[in-house]
């Protein structure tokens, strides 16, 4: 989950690199320009979007398709004929942020991108942007593997089962040394027990960050921002 979280958090820090240099670095204020600034921040969304999809159950239900996307304006018509010709049994992510590349070397032809230093601190950070997707893409694709959960799940329900009978107070009836006073309620088997179940939940809502739970990211909340 910190791993998640820091790379999200990193990914954010790079989607704001990436909008920041071409307006930084691009000597021309006049239409085309602003069109090529605006084409590489939704690339990067689109990248984001594509990302999502393949990890994100919310994200999978607003964007079912890439028809979808059109409708919302983060993909052109003639970017989803390119893509859907793309004959890969993988993601493609990673192809709206070779286009944002190929704008920021197309405006540095164009004299638009003033030197070349300027131009390969702006591919650098579309380079580390697009590692930031794969990484996301990696951490749900390996996930943690489902007999761990098992294991765990069945070592903490059979030591509660155990300690129920094993645990019980003798009879001071009986006579035992040192077990005079009849204790009614085992005060540290309940916390004990409230530990190791609380423990169990976290970890088990820490599977899926990008979940429907409200412990997850907000992850829809984050596109629309981005977009707007």
């Amino acid at each position: 989950m910190e791993s998640d979280e820091a790379n999200v958090k990193f990914m954010r820090k790079q989607k704001k690199e990436i909008f920041v240099f071409p307006e930084t670095y691009d000597t021309s204020m006049d239409e085309r320009g602003r069109l090529m600034r605006r084409g590489i921040m939704r690339y990067a969304n689109l990248a984001f979007v594509i990302t999502l999809t393949c990890i994100s159950p919310c994200v999978k239900k607003r964007f079912p398709t890439m028809d979808h996307l059109v409708e919302a304006g983060i993909l052109l018509p003639n970017e989803k004929k390119i893509m859907e010709h793309l004959k890969t049994s993988h993601s493609t992510y990673w192809m709206p942020l070779v286009w944002a590349s190929s704008i920021a070397i197309r405006a540095r032809k164009e004299g638009r991108i003033r030197d070349d230093f300027a131009l390969n601190t702006l591919v650098e950070a579309i380079a580390n942007y697009r590692s930031l997707c794969g990484g996301l893409y990696n951490y749900d694709w390996i996930s943690i593997p489902l007999v761990y959960t098992q294991v765990v799940t069945l070592v903490v329900y059979t030591y509660f089962l155990s300690t129920l009978m094993g645990r019980q107070y003798l009879d001071p009836v009986q006579g035992y040394p040192g077990y005079d006073v009849d204790l009614y309620i085992p005060v540290f088997n309940f916390l004990q027990f409230f530990f190791y179940m609380g423990w169990l939940k976290v970890a088990e809502t820490l599977v899926n960050p990008f979940g429907e739970d409200d412990d997850d990211f907000e992850v829809n909340w984050i596109i629309d921002r981005d977009i707007q």
